[in-house]
């Protein structure tokens, strides 16, 4: 009977190496040996992993981490950004060639903005609204833009160095539940109602990376997790430790990190 066990513990061991997916002390580590470097990880509302890599490919995986399909379309250089807020339209950001590109789910290209065509020469960060328009922030105009996928001008705030004395250096941008969130790591979270009229502004410093709910920050301060609470305007150590260098991906019950090719997950501190 124990060399029954043993056997069988061997077997799940072996299972779970070539899946690439390991258990430790509560999280669960996806790791992606055929990847180099992830860059980007967006996660859908059904729970679908959208991932970039320095090898111009973007992945999807399903919730079970088995890959679905992937692309490479090196003409357009790195992915600075995806955006799955819409399941069945992913926008992905080549910040090098300003270009937004626009994917189904089955990750073919359904369109493309050129932002130079535009006269928007200098965009740091790009995102989709929730009527499935573009967010943008212009560091031409120093402005946070609402456009249309035919570069209508649908809003646009007041000049963003009205805001601090400090230079501005906006590198995120997103929507969630009627707020449109502009992210600084210098400074903070500024947040702008979708008219663009300027709401709150969080002071959040030094994050190299961050993430957001309903209720809270989530962002990564020199390896360690911290939890920013919006209504209280408190910080939480929540005491969990990362590498500095890893980035924050969230979905509705867990809260992700990613270096190298490892994705780990973890419950919502």
């Amino acid at each position: 009977m124990q060399h029954l066990k043993i056997i069988k513990l061997n077997y799940i061991i072996l299972t779970l190496s070539i899946l690439g997916v390991l258990k430790v002390k509560g999280q669960d580590t996806l790791i992606l040996k055929n990847l180099k470097n992830i860059s980007c990880v967006s996660i859908d509302a059904k729970g679908n992993k959208y991932i970039s890599d320095d090898l111009l490919t973007l992945y999807k995986y399903g919730p079970d981490n088995k890959l679905i399909t992937n692309v490479n379309n090196k003409s357009y250089g790195n992915i600075f950004s995806i955006d799955c807020s819409n399941p069945f339209e992913i926008y992905v950001f080549y910040k090098d060639q300003n270009i937004l590109v626009f994917f189904d789910n089955m990750l073919n290209i359904r369109g493309e903005v050129r932002l130079n065509d535009f006269q928007m020469s200098n965009v740091a960060c790009v995102s989709r609204s929730y009527d499935n328009h573009i967010w943008l922030i212009d560091m031409s105009e120093n402005k946070l833009l609402k456009i249309s996928k035919s570069g209508e001008r649908l809003a646009e705030s007041n000049y963003l160095n009205s805001i601090t004395a400090k230079p501005i250096n906006p590198y995120k941008v997103w929507e969630l539940n009627g707020q449109v969130h502009v992210a600084d790591s210098t400074i903070g979270v500024f947040t702008f109602d979708i008219y663009t009229t300027l709401d709150k502004t969080y002071y959040t410093q030094n994050f190299s990376s961050i993430m957001s709910s309903t209720e809270n920050l989530y962002y990564n301060q020199k390896g360690t997790v911290v939890k920013y609470n919006k209504l209280l305007r408190t910080l939480i150590n929540t005491n969990t430790y990362i590498p500095s260098k890893a980035r924050l991906a969230i979905d509705k019950d867990n809260l992700y990190y990613y270096y190298d090719n490892k994705i780990i997950s973890l419950k919502r501190p």
